[in-house]
């Protein structure tokens, strides 16, 4: 009796773990799906973790009008040694961004020019990369050319943010680009569905929107011949500003990606009103304070700016806005910043690559983030 106790058990404990790791076959009947799938290969979804995933980004306590920025120096992909480094730097940089609800990532020119207006290789292949990561799959093709930058950013880990929908999923906003206008008809929406979606507003072909689309589908038939799809169904929807989902309904919809020509431009050109009121720089150099311990100050839009393999330092020296400084004051970037820290004390590596301190710098101010947002 107890080896078939036993027997029973290990049966049971067996059907467990199958049922943990099935996966249900796709569904080749319908394109789409396949085509939009984020899954990766080889992983595995734990039911719980599943069910959660769904439930929270859904149904949010209340929306997030605070923002958080990331800069980043354009040096650490020409530190790479291969094209398939700075690739996996890029898309690491990528995923700490989706992971920590980064709205903004400024890649920062610290490479020398001589030229004006010229952009750093390193500066370059990194926003490409970015832009790449943080668009939706289904809108990529539409959206972003192809470029030898970009050779292998497909073999990446996706980000798998709330914004990147498979096509059987719902939420009320979606990311679309628009396939065509008329500015009496509005605009036709591919939004990655098997219909597209309808908006009331013009806008011109190929641009990216937002579009709110309701709690649950919303479908009519267009009868006029000036969008090209008359007798077709469509899904109804209206044009919504990016931040919406982030602010009505609390939604981590992405991030934005631009290059600055220098550290000071990283702070002149910020894009929201009144610019960053919250600036911590990163650096060995800087204060060390345990992070259960760390305070900000209150904010609305914190910028956090990471150094290369020279830290802010060569940021600061290489600023064509700053060629007029004498050398002294371009070797300490302390001043453009309300905090200087030092998020990695001890550590046992003479060198901490920025791809790793950005993750590790973000996992280490999300108290203090949390704490000290408005």
């Amino acid at each position: 009796m107890g080896n078939k106790s036993r027997k029973r058990k290990a049966a049971a404990l067996e059907a467990v773990a199958a049922a943990t790791i099935f996966e249900p076959e796709p569904d080749t009947r319908n394109p789409a799906k396949l085509q939009r799938s984020n899954s990766v290969p080889g992983t595995v979804t734990q039911p719980q973790a599943a069910a959660a995933a769904q439930v929270t980004p859904d149904a949010p306590s209340k929306g997030r009008h605070y923002t958080v920025s990331m800069a980043v120096p354009g040096s650490v992909i020409d530190n790479a040694q291969t094209t398939e480094l700075a690739t996996l730097m890029a898309g690491q940089i990528a995923r700490t961004a989706a992971i920590f609800n980064v709205d903004e990532v400024v890649v920062i020119d610290d490479a020398r020019h001589t030229q004006e207006g010229a952009v750093g290789k390193g500066a370059a292949f990194l926003a490409r990369v970015l832009q790449f990561m943080e668009t939706p799959q289904y809108l990529r093709k539409a959206l972003i050319p192809m470029h030898k930058d970009l050779r292998l950013a497909g073999m990446l880990p996706p980000l798998d943010a709330p914004h990147h929908m498979r096509a059987s999923e719902w939420k009320p906003y979606r990311e679309g680009v628009i396939l065509s206008s008329d500015p009496a008809e509005g605009s036709l929406v591919d939004v990655g569905l098997d219909k597209s979606a309808h908006i009331p507003q013009a806008v011109r072909s190929n641009v990216r929107v937002t579009v709110d689309m309701g709690a649950s589908p919303t479908r009519k038939t267009l009868t006029s011949e000036a969008l090209g799809v008359a007798g077709q169904e469509v899904l109804t929807a209206t044009i919504t500003s990016p931040s919406t989902p982030r602010e009505v309904a609390g939604l981590y919809w992405g991030f934005s990606t631009r290059i600055a020509s220098g550290l000071s431009a990283v702070l002149s050109e910020s894009p929201f009103k009144g610019g960053y009121d919250l600036k911590v720089g990163t650096s060995e150099h800087g204060t060390v304070t345990p992070c259960t311990e760390l305070q900000f100050p209150k904010f609305q839009h914190l910028l956090i700016a990471f150094g290369g393999p020279q830290g802010l330092e060569l940021c600061m020296m290489n600023d064509r806005a700053l060629a007029d400084q004498p050398a002294s004051a371009k070797r300490d970037p302390r001043p453009l910043f309300d905090m200087y820290v030092n998020t990695c004390p001890n550590q046992g590596s003479r060198t901490i690559r920025t791809e790793e301190a950005v993750l590790i710098s973000m996992a280490y101010f999300q108290p203090a983030i949390i704490s000290a947002a408005l």
